[in-house]
């Protein structure tokens, strides 16, 4: 991934550059505003993320940051300061920013910024791609059933699904990452009375609390910097439909106050705005957290969790259904297929079999991402078993080569040489990024910086690129 730095400091220049470059990332300096402006909007930049300074020496860089979020609006873009302000910081995010720095940089804030940047993008894509698929699905009048599967688990969530779509009743949707919640929400809508109104969403975990108010409830103008004209919330826009409430486990405690109000109360007041709005929406919420967890560790409101949780559906992982990989895998095959204009490509019977054999921690999600690469790079017009790359997440020991265990070798060296030669294949998988590779491998950074230094290998840039 490209990243895009511009300080007049050349000490925060250099600093960032070493930092991100260490993390496997393409990096570019500049020390103007304009210059800044003019590389990540060139047609051959395809830059990823953007860290920009606020005080520039030839232009305000909020005003750059005002001009990359209209024309790139999908651009992370992250501003730092050494003179930075509560003011500032909530008016960089109000104005698009995805996160605001303070000088001196931390090497871990930094990483982990970027990370959750890039990450919201990710999932906002992603996001966008199901809409769209949903979209079509529409439009042909729902003939195709967007929850495959020929399971048990399938077939009972269906029904499940079935049942709760001719109620008025609040949902809560629980599942794992990656598993389809927003597809079972959805269906609940299509499955319900309110299947002619609108279908809104709002994410939690993809917008910043000093906005998420407004997202919701609206705003009128002039309530802060930057709300130009009333704005019309998610809640209102929903009146009449289904609010969707994605990822309500990493809302904040005082928005969940508000979002709790706003379901007691059956009305919604706008950032700023005295009169109330009566709405009439039904709420599915979903998330990937264990509410009752958080409900003990007080940081989610048991009151909400209950009103919230009238139907919950739990969405099954696809560790607990293999039997519809080979449905899931052929379906995403062909949608790849159709959306390029070529033939499918097929499976094997043993690939099918080897897949569904797979753990899958990241789900339906992890799937479609791997049948893509298959696809793509499998140059024969079947993909078999020795075209699956190697399953590595976890530290998987069933995956040891026997021939790699030399005669006489201790069980702790056989086992430290399988960590190595795992370790290496994620690092390859991760372009070198040390971070998503410890998150990939279940370890914590410092961790794996150690075992790379122990192995020979940090810094060389031959094993990690």
């Amino acid at each position: 991934m490209k990243i895009l730095v511009c300080d007049d400091e050349p000490g925060i220049r250099r600093t960032l550059s070493q930092i991100l470059t260490d993390e496997g990332y393409e990096v570019e300096t500049v020390g103007l505003g304009q210059e800044a402006e003019g590389r990540a909007l060139a047609p051959d930049g395809g830059f990823d993320a953007v860290f920009l300074d606020v005080w520039l020496p030839d232009v305000d860089g909020l005003a750059v940051l005002d001009r990359l979020r209209a024309t790139r609006p999908d651009l992370p873009v992250m501003m730092i300061s050494g003179h930075g302000t509560v003011e500032t910081a909530v008016q960089a995010v109000k104005r698009g920013a995805d996160d605001f720095l303070e000088k001196p940089l931390s090497l871990e804030r930094v990483l982990l910024t970027l990370e959750k940047a890039l990450e919201r993008r990710r999932l906002a894509d992603e996001r966008d791609a199901l809409k769209r698929e949903l979209a079509t699905l529409q439009e042909r009048g729902g003939a195709e059933e967007p929850l495959l599967g020929d399971g048990p688990a399938m077939t009972r969530l269906r029904e499940e699904i079935r049942r709760a779509g001719d109620s008025e009743a609040r949902v809560l949707i629980t599942g794992e990452s990656g598993v389809g919640k927003e597809l079972v929400a959805l269906a609940l809508h299509r499955a319900s009375p309110r299947a002619g109104g609108p279908f809104i969403e709002v994410n939690g975990a993809a917008i910043p609390e000093e906005l998420i108010e407004s997202e919701l409830f609206g705003h009128v103008k002039g309530s802060f910097t930057g709300a130009l004209d009333d704005r019309k919330g998610k809640w209102e826009q929903a009146d009449g439909g289904t609010l969707f409430l994605d990822e309500i486990g990493d809302m904040s405690p005082r928005t969940q106050a508000k979002i709790l109000r706003a379901i007691q109360d059956g009305k919604i007041t706008p950032v700023g705005g005295a009169r109330t709005i009566a709405t009439d929406v039904r709420i599915v919420a979903a998330t990937n957290r264990d509410l009752p967890a958080m409900i003990r560790a007080g940081t989610f409101r048991e009151d909400l969790y209950f009103r919230l949780a009238v139907l919950p559906l739990r969405v099954p992982p696809l560790s607990e259904r293999p039997e519809d990989v080979s449905v899931l895998a052929t379906h995403f095959a062909g949608q790849l297929a159709k959306r390029r204009g070529r033939r499918p490509k097929t499976f094997t019977p043993a690939a099918l079999e080897a897949l569904s054999r797979r753990r899958w921690p990241g789900n339906v999600r992890e799937l479609q991402n791997l049948v893509e690469r298959l696809v793509l790079m499998t140059p024969s017009p079947a993909v078999d078993v020795a075209d699956l790359p190697p399953e590595t997440d976890g530290l998987d020991f069933r995956a040891a080569d026997p021939e790699a265990v030399r005669p006489g070798q201790s069980l702790a060296e056989a086992r430290d040489g399988f960590e190595r030669r795992v370790v290496q294949k994620v690092l390859v998988e991760t372009k070198g990024n040390v971070s998503r590779a410890a998150e990939r491998l279940g370890l914590d950074r410092t961790t794996l910086h150690r075992r790379l230094r122990a192995w020979g290998l940090e810094g060389a840039k031959e094993e990690r690129s």
